[in-house]
């Protein structure tokens, strides 16, 4: 930083120590933040614009040390090696036990072909060749918790040089591997390197997140404390391949090593279908199809593959649930035997329910009583369902689907919403299609009014003006509860807003994550008046303050994270207002989770002002500390004069209540969430 940058950035502090001493009263905080904002970053604050400095997590072109240890790089050059030369190092592709790979579809099916091609399971898994990576690998360094990562490319095979995990405090051990695979596409994208241990893989620490084009640590991609990061070595063939590739045989050798073989690579065709060739061979040879009967009339064999389309409710969510539930095998040693040397006996079509059982909290199972975070027993059960039992992580849907009314009794299923090829008379460009994969009349309440009178779902019903976003079946009966990939998703249990089951199971509610400035009591009593729901007994906080601002400042890690991402939320911003949320939301960037800090400044910069918000939310806390301080003086001198004094947002006779704001931040439930997403 240069003189003239310094003095501005004094002069800066200065003022914000001031204006702290004028909201706080006291002057610790008030010294502190001139020596943080020198410290931490140069904070210049245009009219209408905030600039805040970031210290990049990336740094381009580094100069590592030169003794560094090679392992699989050390048998040839690696300027001429490919990753087809590299296959006996990684998971490969063997057709086997019918199954044939998608390309034998195309013959066909070029239409379905082309459009699963499109979709994003079709990229679940990739080898990581040039045209494939999303994330800068030509040349680049990483940096977090005191170790260095280097990638660069040489000929197509990108190569990792990394701390060695068997010398963890040994900073000059180190090893360059080739990255040999990707999983993901859609948000964000994962690199595998190869061991050289088998086909075992380890993991890359660091994300590439497709939205904002940018490196994050991984323990940031994923709701969880912030822990050391881990290379995850023979995490990919003992889990990520049972989803992320098609009839995955893992063959473990060994407790650590894995010896990986798949069908295909990423969710084909025969994930959902079931192996291809006998259907290929029920064509091709369609004359041997025909057989004699007992009393000598021929009939034509039926066709062997499976379509999702043609199944009854249950057969056919089934197909999705392989992926998209809570699982575990039945069996026990012997079916994770035959798992590990065969894959898992589920071919679409048939009962899921005879090879794996899907793990619910029952209103009578004992488990539900035992959700404590320190018992392992209970783990799956706190990390991936509230207390209620409602499933509260992305990619388990299947849950949420069967324990909902439309499907015990009604005949919806995933179909119902959900196209996996994309029809001929969708209009939509193909990767807003992509995004969710639904089909057209599911962008609104069609779907719901196949089987819900029109004359039933009124104004009368939603109590909200026609075509607003509060009238929308999907706002209220599948609220934004469920938590994945650094944002807030869709409920797939279908329920109705009550209060006092919310509250009793840790849920943020419907109304409250839309009416983010309204109470939960004026939920209560909304919902009492409406449709004669019972509310439950509040607290003072509970009655008096906004429910965001209860969860954002003294929830839990996983309701400060969804309360973030609805502070973003256009549908909720235009009930809600914008003018308000600036000074709560920043209080998010020095999170101790990381995804929250990330998820914060995404909401951040959807506000007036902040659209290029800069900070480092993976650095040095002082740069993140002098940003809250920079936004709210910059929320204080443009928008505080704006926001209604309601006080149920924290504002009192004389502007914003800090005492209240304080003791609500010393009172935040910091028990540890581990979301199993």
């Amino acid at each position: 930083m240069n003189t003239t940058a310094i003095i501005i950035a004094g002069i800066s502090g200065i003022a914000l120590g001031l204006l702290a001493y004028r909201i706080l009263r006291n002057w610790s905080i008030a010294i502190a933040i001139p020596l943080l904002v020198v410290a931490g970053a140069a904070v210049l604050i245009p009219e209408k614009k905030l600039p805040l400095e970031t210290s990049p997590t990336v740094a381009v072109d580094p100069n590592l040390p030169d003794d560094s240890g090679k392992s699989v790089a050390d048998s040839a050059e690696t300027s001429i090696m490919t990753l087809a030369s590299l296959q006996h190092t990684r998971p490969v592709e063997v057709p086997k036990d019918g199954y044939v790979g998608s390309d034998a579809c195309i013959e066909c099916h070029q239409d379905n072909h082309t459009t699963w091609a499109e979709s994003y399971h079709s990229t679940m898994t990739q080898l990581a060749t040039p045209d494939v990576v999303m994330g800068n690998l030509e040349s680049v360094r990483l940096s977090f918790q005191g170790h260095d990562y280097e990638i660069h490319r040489e000929g197509d095979v990108f190569w990792a040089d990394l701390p060695d995990e068997k010398f963890p405090d040994v900073k000059s051990k180190r090893k360059v591997v080739p990255l040999v695979m990707s999983t993901g596409s859609h948000h964000m994208q994962l690199y595998w390197w190869a061991t050289g241990d088998d086909r075992t893989t380890g993991l890359l620490p660091f994300v590439w997140v497709a939205e904002t084009g940018e490196w994050i640590p991984r323990n940031a991609s994923f709701l969880q404390p912030n822990v050391a990061v881990s290379q995850e070595i023979g995490r990919w063939g003992q889990t990520c391949s049972m989803c992320h590739s098609t009839h995955r045989r893992v063959r473990s050798t060994t407790s650590d090593t894995w010896d990986t073989k798949v069908a295909e690579f990423g969710i084909s065709c025969e994930a959902c279908h079931g192996p291809g060739q006998p259907h290929i061979d029920h064509h091709r040879q369609l004359a041997l199809a025909v057989t004699n009967t007992s009393d000598g009339t021929s009939e034509i064999k039926q066709d062997p593959i499976a379509n999702p389309e043609s199944m009854d409710k249950v057969r056919s969510a089934q197909v999705c649930g392989q992926c998209h539930s809570v699982v575990e095998l039945t069996g026990g040693k012997e079916g994770i035997e035959h798992l590990n040397m065969h894959g898992h006996g589920f071919r679409p079509g048939g009962d899921f329910a005879a090879s794996h059982k899907v793990l619910r909290i029952d209103e009578h199972d004992a488990t539900r009583e035992i959700m404590d975070p320190n018992n392992p027993a209970a783990a799956k059960f706190n990390t991936t369902f509230y207390k209620d039992g409602m499933v509260r992580v992305s990619g388990r849907e299947y849950n949420g689907l069967t324990d909902s009314a439309c499907y015990k009794k009604g005949e919806m299923t995933c179909i119902t919403c959900h196209q996996l090829h994309q029809s001929s008379l969708d209009d939509r460009p193909v990767k807003e299609w992509a995004n969710d994969q639904l089909k057209p009349e599911a962008l609104n309440d069609q779907i719901c009014l196949d089987c819900h009178s029109e004359d039933q779902y009124n104004t009368s019903h939603t109590h909200h003006a026609a075509g607003s976003s509060g009238s929308s079946c999907y706002n209220c009966h599948m609220p934004h509860t469920t938590y994945g990939l650094l944002k807030a998703i869709r409920s797939h249990t279908i329920t109705s807003p009550n209060v006092a089951k919310d509250v009793a199971a840790g849920r943020p509610n419907a109304c409250n994550l839309c009416h983010l400035d309204k109470t939960l009591q004026w939920t209560a009593d909304s919902l009492k008046k409406w449709y004669q729901i019972e509310p439950p007994e509040l607290d003072k906080d509970q009655r008096e303050i906004a429910a965001s601002l209860l969860w954002i400042l003294k929830g839990d890690a996983a309701q400060r994270a969804l309360v973030a991402w609805s502070m973003g939320w256009p549908a909720a911003q235009a009930v809600s207002g914008t003018n308000w949320q600036m000074p709560f939301i920043s209080q998010l960037l020095d999170d101790p989770y990381l995804a929250i800090r990330f998820i914060a400044r995404r909401s951040l910069r959807s506000l007036e002002g902040l659209d290029d918000l800069k900070v480092n939310m993976f650095g040095p806390p002082e740069a993140r500390q002098a940003a809250i301080a920079a936004i709210a003086q910059f929320w204080y001198e443009t928008q505080e004069s704006s926001v209604s004094k309601q006080s149920e947002l924290l504002f009192g006779k004389d502007g914003l209540d800090f005492e209240r704001v304080q003791r609500l931040l010393r009172e935040c439930d910091n028990s540890p969430v581990v979301l199993d997403e």
